[in-house]
């Protein structure tokens, strides 16, 4: 009879364990959710850059045309995005310009440059404490 009353015992103290530990269910977190934070943790901005007129020509005004996107893919506004532009390889200065907010992730900045070649545009947008800098380039023709 003592056996029974161990292994009955045994069992009431397992079960309450098992039922006494239950934690209440939780769903996981959409991973669209966790690709979109981390991404937009690793690069809070992506970057397109295409010129006006294209191609660009030096010794005429050239309009930077840049559209941003968020983590999550989405068009960006409230960006303050500013360029630096300089000439591969050369050390002639560059000039800073801040591009113009034109609505659904698109700005705007007009450049004059006084030479046909290579030349680097030194993107830095900043919003809500993020920051992503990228280096693109556009060559100018004559």
């Amino acid at each position: 009879m003592r056996c029974r009353t161990v292994t009955f015992a045994a069992l009431a103290l397992l079960t309450l364990a098992f039922t006494g530990c239950k934690s209440e269910s939780t769903t996981p977190p959409n991973p669209a959710s966790i690709i979109n934070n981390t991404r937009d943790q690793l690069t809070p901005f992506r970057f397109t850059l295409t010129t006006d007129p294209t191609p660009p020509k030096y010794s005429s005004p050239i309009l930077l045309k840049v559209h941003v996107i968020d983590g999550a893919n989405q068009p960006s506004d409230g960006v303050t995005l500013k360029a630096d532009v300089t000439m591969t390889g050369m050390d002639h200065g560059a000039q800073h310009i801040t591009l113009s907010g034109k609505g659904d992730g698109d700005y705007e900045g007009q450049v004059n440059l006084e030479m046909a070649g290579p030349w680097d545009v030194d993107l830095t947008a900043t919003k809500d404490g993020k920051t992503r800098q990228q280096k693109l380039s556009i060559e100018v023709g004559g």
